[in-house]
């Protein structure tokens, strides 16, 4: 494959650092540029910017000129909507209006989130990607505005790809998801001696889990080989109780541990069951998962 500049934006966060990893191998010619509000090291090249400023932005467009753009800055762990308008939906807005600048339209592709889908009914699982999306968290609500402003601007000429991406597990997982936070415990308790207790929320839900370097395989191939304007669901097909990866999590570490159940972590609307089917993705891109939930797992405790 010829040699193409592939943009990040978010290239400081947890998906960052390993898409740029795949790129690389998948492409060591690829030219990939990050794009982060503030400096960070061991990413590569990195321009500072900020997605709120329009103009600054046009122009940094036009100079780095990509054919690829992977849209991964974001805002996440918030109930607020302001900030979770702002941080998803208002900087997908300036950035695809920024991109108006460049000489020729990139490839887009958006991460989107199984959150999106909200609660799912047990018959209409595993979910597709054409289900109606009834979200119940703001996080779910903001990634869904975001799906919507993206593909509004196919009418523009813009080429638009969404990944929605389910449970992302691995290295470096933030302690702010519920399987980083029980990593990050028992991390604590296995090499500082921290007291053996894990404090988790709802052990009965259960998630579609897949590994970040699957998941950013996965955006890569869609980039490259998913039709425009097509979503696309990145998942395992299959759902997970919590308890149970945090069961096998423990076995892996290898120590003693106590497990409490706080009420403060628990979600007012938590969705009982989802996941999602990989059927699209397969048969459009050929990608399919490689990480099995043991080797992530382990990752995360290796962190």
């Amino acid at each position: 494959m010829e040699s193409k500049t592939a943009l990040i934006t978010g290239i400081g966060g947890f998906f960052g650092r390993h898409l740029r990893q795949v790129l690389l191998t998948e492409n060591p010619d690829w030219h990939v540029v990050g794009l982060s509000r503030v400096p960070v090291a061991g990413r590569g090249e990195v321009v500072v910017a900020d997605l709120a400023d329009r103009q600054a932005l046009a122009a940094l467009m036009a100079s780095i000129a990509p054919d690829y753009v992977f849209h991964l800055a974001g805002v996440v762990y918030s109930t607020d909507w302001d900030q979770l308008f702002e941080g998803n939906v208002r900087a997908t807005i300036n950035l695809f209006d920024a991109m108006e600048s460049c000489p020729r339209p990139p490839r887009v592709v958006i991460p989107g989130s199984a959150a999106e889908y909200g609660w799912v009914l047990t018959e209409q699982m595993p979910v597709k990607e054409n289900a109606l999306l009834t979200p119940v968290s703001p996080y779910g609500v903001a990634k869904a505005w975001q799906t919507t402003v993206a593909r509004s601007y196919l009418v523009k000429g813009c080429q638009v790809m969404i990944g929605r991406v389910f449970n992302v597990v691995g290295q470096g997982a933030s302690d702010r998801s519920s399987m980083g936070a029980f990593a990050s415990q028992l991390r604590a308790i296995m090499r500082e001696g921290a007291v053996p207790m894990i404090r988790v929320g709802n052990l009965k839900a259960r998630r579609d889990f897949v590994d970040v370097v699957d998941a950013c395989r996965a955006l890569l191939a869609v980039a490259t080989t998913g039709t425009v304007g097509e979503i696309y669901n990145i998942c395992s097909g299959r759902s997970v109780a919590m308890e149970t990866l945090l069961t096998q999590m423990i076995k892996i570490a290898g120590v003693p541990v106590e497990v409490i159940v706080e009420p403060a972590r628990l979600r007012v609307a938590d969705v009982p069951d989802i996941y999602g089917s990989m059927e699209k993705i397969s048969r459009h891109t050929g990608w399919i998962p490689q990480v099995s939930i043991d080797a992530s797992l382990r990752a995360m405790l290796e962190a």
